[in-house]
């Protein structure tokens, strides 16, 4: 099921949110829970008998190995051992159904060895069960707190349950965000949980529309115009400079509004249940450089290979550095650079096992090295102290801009040769031939420059409703909006009208709907 399907929004989604309120007013929280349960499963069963399987066994093997972790086992020794089987069996089921035929289509094997799509949703929710193991090795205190019921009979069901519903949750269980217990568990512990309140249903409406509008309007649309380029690309038929220009800056705009409205859609839906998740986007095209980049897109996700990747390789390479006494460029190749450009890897790979996501991995990572090296010299300390911060930020755009725009259609590519062929495209000469004239309607470009209008200048989402506190802050970035241009949120006639415009137009574009571009990872 789609959250763009008008099945979903007209018909699953207000019968969910009216029966998960029925339900805690006369059986109470856990009532609750099951229904958000029973609503996941309905919401995941068209991805098929094996998706669904793969999940339940995911969910209930993870929930034993956290229990065990936290009440029954504590010898340190077995501990470790059941963290490491649990990741194990993890990390080993996602890279069974994910990369098998993958890496097999690398190798030139004939035939698909699993031959099966990849499960729906399975890179995120192991990666949400990965950190929920770690943090019930650490005894997190939220963690506890959580399973503690799971002692009698009734108390292992009801634990099941809200284990369920904090990872099978179905706003998130597909496309993220990647969700913390501390961040799920004291909310539905909490004695007004799932309530019913009018400015969560307001707020979340706000949320599920302005989403909607990203996806179907902007994304689908700038879609419309740009996937026909792509795919003459991929037929080998030339394509003008002005067709790969557009292309590349379509396609930078077209994934960030596709990811960014699924996950304003994700909160917002969420809100409807009167339960906030981790904010994964805070205007990531602005970003001033490829740190801030990673601490404004898809953020949960960047927190979670820190924790898996970065730090653990960071840490061993600090060791080795300091026990051959290494210093200077040396022992930062060591503890920083390579973890570093490693760290990229694994976020390109955790896409897809493909060429152009290793190539976009190894720039992103490079790139970030170089950075964090300029940043920590003399010469950018003193630049620093000389300008001032709206400088620096305007200049950190401008540099950051191109490469960015550059590795996205990287990212959109199918291969290094249809990449390759796009760049050379730009300078090349064409020739227009009946397959492919080379024209674009002159509507297209004034569109590209409206969405580059809302991208840079307009405030986002999470900026307009502040006051509400719509989302977990993921991280604390500084809001880069002009301050005449911070816009405020108030349930007012005019937002309404304001949010019913948006709301007809999305719902007039809606034909045929397509997947949300993160679906397939």
């Amino acid at each position: 099921m789609l959250f763009v399907e008008p099945f979903f929004l007209l018909i699953f989604l207000p019968a969910a949110v009216g029966v998960f309120y029925a339900a805690r007013r006369f059986g109470g929280a856990v009532a609750a829970l099951a229904v958000i349960v029973a609503a996941s499963a309905v919401f995941y069963a068209p991805y098929g008998p094996l998706p669904a399987a793969l999940l339940a066994a995911s969910l209930v093997i993870n929930l034993v190995i956290g229990v065990l972790l936290v009440d029954v086992v504590t010898g340190e020794r077995l501990r470790r051992a059941l963290l490491a089987g649990g990741l194990i069996v993890d990390f080993a089921n996602l890279a069974t159904f994910k990369y098998l035929d993958q890496v097999a289509a690398l190798a030139h094997v004939s035939r698909p060895i699993l031959d099966v799509a990849i499960p729906a949703g399975i890179s995120f929710y192991t990666f949400h069960q990965a950190v929920f193991l770690v943090h019930a090795y650490n005894r997190q205190e939220a963690v506890q707190r959580f399973l503690s019921g799971a002692r009698t009979l009734a108390g292992r069901a009801a634990t099941l349950i809200k284990y369920a519903a904090f990872v099978a949750f179905f706003p998130q269980l597909v496309i993220g965000p990647i969700t913390y217990m501390s961040e799920f568990g004291p909310q539905v512990e909490r004695p007004d949980f799932a309530r019913l309140r009018l400015r969560n249903l307001e707020v979340g409406a706000v949320l599920v529309i302005v989403g909607l509008f990203k996806k179907i309007v902007i994304a689908d649309g700038l879609a419309a115009v740009i996937d026909p380029i792509y795919r003459e690309i991929e037929r080998g038929t030339p394509v003008s400079a002005e067709q790969a220009l557009l292309a590349i800056i379509g396609y930078f705009f077209q994934l960030y509004f596709d990811f960014s409205g699924y996950s304003d859609m994700a909160l917002g839906i969420a809100q409807l249940f009167g339960l906030r998740l981790p904010q994964n986007f805070d205007s990531p095209l602005r970003a001033t450089g490829i740190v801030d980049f990673y601490r404004r897109w898809h953020m949960t996700l960047t927190r979670v290979i820190v924790v898996f990747v970065f730090t653990p390789l960071s840490l061993w390479g600090t060791r080795r550095a300091v026990d051959r006494g290494l210093r200077g460029w040396r022992g930062r190749l060591l503890s920083a650079w390579i973890p570093l450009v490693l760290n990229f890897q694994i976020i390109a790979l955790w896409h897809a096992a493909k060429y152009t996501f290793v190539a976009f991995g190894l720039v992103h990572g490079v790139w970030y090295v170089i950075e964090t090296e300029v940043r920590r010299s003399k010469a950018f300390r003193r630049f620093a102290q000389r300008t001032s911060e709206r400088l620096r930020t305007i200049c950190g755009i401008l540099v950051a801009v191109v490469p960015l725009t550059l590795t996205f259609a990287l990212f959109r590519s199918a291969n290094l040769h249809n990449f390759w062929t796009l760049l050379r495209s730009l300078a090349g000469r064409f020739q227009p031939s009946e397959q492919n004239p080379g024209a674009i309607d002159p509507w297209v470009w004034p569109a590209v420059a409206l969405t580059a209008v809302i991208v840079y200048a307009l405030p986002n989402i999470y900026e307009i409703l502040r006051d509400e506190d719509p989302a977990i802050r993921t991280f604390d970035n500084r809001s880069i909006t002009a301050p005449a241009l911070r816009l405020r949120w108030r349930p007012t006639l005019i937002w309404g009208l304001a949010v019913v415009v948006l709301l007809v137009v999305a719902l007039s574009k809606i034909n045929l709907p397509s997947p949300f571009l993160y679906g397939g990872f």
